[in-house]
């Protein structure tokens, strides 16, 4: 039962982060789908190295959250100069 009220939470978010037009919502949203998604894998996967898996997964995911927001703020923080 975990694993489908997270699927739904996880398609929900999903849906929200592709209408949004906020870079920032849209990164929090793509962190929840990575929490979410390591979370099925530890509840779907019974065995010892499905946590390990799932804890990779939500390693990665996070860092990778993070270095798409720190781009986004070097960004923002860019002169364009216009022709």
């Amino acid at each position: 039962m975990y694993v489908e009220i997270i699927g739904i939470i996880v398609i929900f978010v999903a849906l929200r982060a592709l209408v949004t037009k906020n870079r920032a919502e849209r990164l929090l949203y793509l962190n929840v789908i990575g929490f979410g998604v390591s979370a099925i894998i530890a509840l779907v996967i019974n065995t010892p190295f499905a946590l390990i898996v799932a804890a990779a997964f939500f390693i990665c995911s996070t860092i990778s959250a993070n270095a798409i927001a720190y781009t986004l703020n070097r960004l923002n923080d860019e002169i364009l100069l216009e022709e």
